[in-house]
């Protein structure tokens, strides 16, 4: 947030102010737990939870002043500035979009069924050659983390890089109301969300939101095997799309791809060649595992290209790329000689599969161990999503699964009906069950991965391996 004081921030609210004229926030929060000094505290009322309750918290962590509805009756401190609004959730809207107004960054959106976030952490490794960036931070996806991004735009960043989520109809085209993104991505169609909208068709309509808001002089990535899901979709777009895939008939695609592994420093990755309409541009050398990403990374180096870098700055750009955490992240457990793949930030059955496919590429000496937990709104794709991965498992020949909670139990059906040794699957109700049978079966040389749904908090498994040396 720059250049806003209480009091221009009270008119673009419509807000009444008391106090604090002449502060200027450095940005915003909607948790007392991580706000920063300088903050403005937006107070919002949630379904277990009322922002106003943590006045003092806010206060007494330094906080720029607050945003309310009314002031707490046990709070009373006239020295810290208050801004009393009608709907505090509407405030945060409406200043994001008057900051996005403000900014001369570069806007692109990021959204898509699988590999949101890496597509995104790619794509600003690589503008950060070009200039200073911002992206989301953790989950701050939805309609109250992507104002909370917008908000932290400075006046130097150049660009920034919205990750959308979406959980049903309308929810793109309302951040895209927001945000107004220049540039867009769509990484993929796949089945997250079936719950909730009935139709992986029902999917892409809610994806091709985004269409609509990129201009005639932005540019959009998609994926080349989404072109006839999206086709109904298409003419809703201003722009001419890039198409990304493995093979010369997309517009931007991969060729000789090779994975590596250095055991020594306990790294992996892939590289290969990136080619855009016949002509070979550079070789990449991607610091992740998982040939998955490699369309990831097409995906960032064609909408960086269209945002105004070069193929150098790709090639750059992605091998100093710094991933988010819990996602294909390699762990060295010290003094067992073991290694954790920690993925278990989430999961559907086409990331899971990855990942497995990315963990059978590692030279190792001992055992591939998966535990895997259940996989969220997967609607009526639930049952087959899960038996999917287990019978993809068995295919791999994984050395053993355990699986954690009610659902990953028809992974276990599906890696038996692959042909799996009973003796080589494992059913667990909790992570510490699951932690209890890994300390059985682990040995020198052995990895494992760690991967399942949010929900789950799969990450326990991954600190609880930590401390068995």
């Amino acid at each position: 947030m720059f250049g806003l004081t209480m009091e221009r921030i009270a008119g673009i609210v419509e807000g009444r102010i008391a106090g604090g004229q002449g502060v200027m926030p450095t940005g915003a929060a909607i948790d007392t737990r991580n706000i920063q000094a300088g903050e403005l505290f937006f107070a919002l009322k949630g379904e277990n939870s009322d922002g106003h309750d943590y006045m003092q918290k806010a206060r007494d962590k330094k906080a720029a002043g607050a945003i309310v509805s009314h002031c707490p009756v046990d709070f009373r401190d006239d020295s810290f500035p208050l801004l009393y609004v009608e709907d505090v959730e509407k405030a945060l809207r409406d200043l994001a979009v008057a900051m996005r107004k403000a900014s001369g960054a570069k806007i692109a959106a990021v959204t898509g069924s699988v590999g949101k976030t890496s597509t995104k952490d790619m794509l600003r490794s690589i503008l950060n050659r070009k200039g200073p960036s911002l992206a989301n931070k953790g989950n701050h996806n939805n309609e109250l983390g992507l104002p909370l991004t917008l908000l932290a735009l400075q006046e130097e960043h150049e660009y920034a890089v919205l990750e959308m989520g979406m959980r049903g109809l309308g929810e793109i085209d309302y951040l895209s109301r927001i945000a107004k993104p220049d540039y867009g991505v769509i990484t993929n169609i796949g089945y997250t969300h079936l719950e909730l909208l009935g139709s992986r068709e029902r999917i892409a309509q809610a994806k091709a939101e985004l269409f609509r808001h990129i201009p005639p002089q932005g540019g959009i990535a998609l994926y080349t095997e989404d072109r006839d899901i999206l086709r109904p979709w298409l003419s809703d777009l201003k722009c001419t799309p890039c198409w990304v895939g493995l093979d010369s008939s997309c517009d931007v695609w991969a060729e000789d791809i090779l994975e590596y592994w250095r055991k020594d420093e306990g790294k992996g990755g892939i590289r290969f060649k990136i080619y855009y309409r016949g002509k070979q541009v550079c070789d990449v050398e991607l610091p992740v595992l998982g040939r998955h990403n490699v369309i990831n990374a097409l995906q960032a180096a064609a909408l960086a290209v269209q945002m105004g870098l070069n193929w150098q700055d790709v090639a750059c750009g992605l091998k100093e790329l710094e991933m988010t955490a819990m996602r294909l992240d390699i762990k060295k457990v010290e003094g067992l000689d073991v290694i954790v793949i920690d993925d278990a930030y989430n999961a559907n059955p086409a990331s899971v599969i990855s990942a497995l496919e990315a963990m059978k590429s590692l030279p190792v000496s001992g055992k591939e161990i998966a535990v895997l937990g259940d996989m969220y709104e997967l609607g009526a794709y639930e049952t087959e999503g899960h038996l999917q991965v287990g019978k993809a498992l068995a295919k791999l020949d994984v050395s053993f699964l355990l699986t954690v909670g009610k659902l990953a139990e028809t992974i276990a059906k599906g890696a038996k009906i692959g042909g799996m040794p009973k003796e080589r699957i494992r059913v667990c109700r909790s992570n510490q069950e699951a932690l209890a049978g890994i300390k059985d079966i682990l040995k020198p040389g052995d990895v494992v991965l760690v991967k399942g749904s949010r929900g789950m908090k799969m990450e326990e498994i991954v600190a609880g391996i930590s401390k068995f040396s």
